[in-house]
């Protein structure tokens, strides 16, 4: 089979409704989310080409069967195919391809890689099994899972003066200042609003300062088959945290997202606990629980 490489918006929202299929079918173990690939694709690799990141597989009916992202800038990759695929020898022929292409393309932009590195839940022992056979070992506790089952939303309310926004085009110089000081400063207006305007944008749902800054800011992105929201991410401000403005958005967007797209669960994946508690305590605050930790496994790569 050969790869298919992404070309335009309609690419993208296939990849998507096959992932979304995947986990309707298996749950959501050692699968994204159906947000994570755009988030990934155009605001992770910002710095690159879609066309050489996003390759998908089909089968003789021209269902997509699998997919990878590309990441060199992370020395890594996303491959992700239908489950009854998983730990076949066409997974290990992927998997193999994808290792080459992640390699090259490296190359071809200057980076030097001495590992390549993959995430496996801490469920699908089939799955990390696979991994070591290949000659990944595991090397920590990335990322930690969570979900919120509507079962309680606390209460929760912005400070006076304070009010939601669903950002918009015109607003990239108040979302790049707010990125920027939520989490590396990296931004311009001009580098944001192309991650702005890419089609994989759904919400950008922010909080108004009264001096007009944004005080806060989510990204929101909706699993229609699984009825399923993903939060990526949540940042609050510098200038505005301690105020309990992260929690009220939060809280906000799951009633609101219940009520317009009937959403069941919630997700939002976080660093660990030790490495980021205030992350951590926001979401447990909201109500997310602990589903799955996400774990790195690399492979040494020699050199050539």
């Amino acid at each position: 089979m050969q790869a298919q490489a992404y070309q335009n918006a309609a690419d993208l929202g296939r990849v998507q409704a096959a992932l979304m299929r995947w986990v309707q079918q298996a749950g959501h173990c050692n699968y994204l989310h159906k947000g994570d690939i755009g988030h990934r694709l155009f605001n992770g690799g910002y710095k690159l080409r879609p066309q050489e990141m996003l390759h998908y597989w089909t089968d003789d009916a021209d269902h997509i069967i699998a997919f990878v992202n590309l990441y060199p800038q992370w020395e890594s990759f996303d491959l992700q195919l239908a489950p009854k695929l998983l730990c076949t020898d066409l997974h290990a022929a992927l998997f193999a391809w994808c290792e080459q292409a992640t390699l090259h393309f490296a190359r071809r932009i200057g980076k030097k890689t001495d590992a390549l590195v993959v995430e496996a839940f801490d469920c699908g022992q089939g799955y990390r099994a696979f991994l070591e056979a290949r000659g990944y070992v595991y090397d920590k506790h990335s990322f930690t899972m969570t979900r919120h089952d509507y079962d309680h939303l606390p209460l929760a309310s912005l400070p006076p003066g304070f009010r939601f926004h669903d950002a918009s085009a015109a607003d990239v110089e108040k979302l790049a200042d707010v990125h920027n000081h939520s989490f590396t400063n990296k931004w311009t207006p001009e580098s944001y609003g192309r991650v702005f305007r890419a089609p994989h944008m759904e919400y950008e749902i922010a909080v108004a300062a009264p001096d007009h800054r944004f005080a806060a800011f989510t990204n929101v992105w909706v699993d229609e088959v699984n009825r399923s929201l993903l939060f990526e991410p949540v940042g609050t401000h510098s200038d505005f945290r301690r105020r309990g403005i992260g929690k009220a958005l939060m809280v906000y967007v799951l009633k609101r997202m219940q009520s317009e797209h009937d959403i069941k669960c919630a997700y939002v994946c976080h660093e660990p606990p030790q490495a980021n508690p205030a992350a951590a305590a926001l979401y447990a605050a909201v109500g997310f629980r602990r589903l799955h930790e996400i774990h790195e496994y690399a492979k040494p790569i020699r050199p050539e």
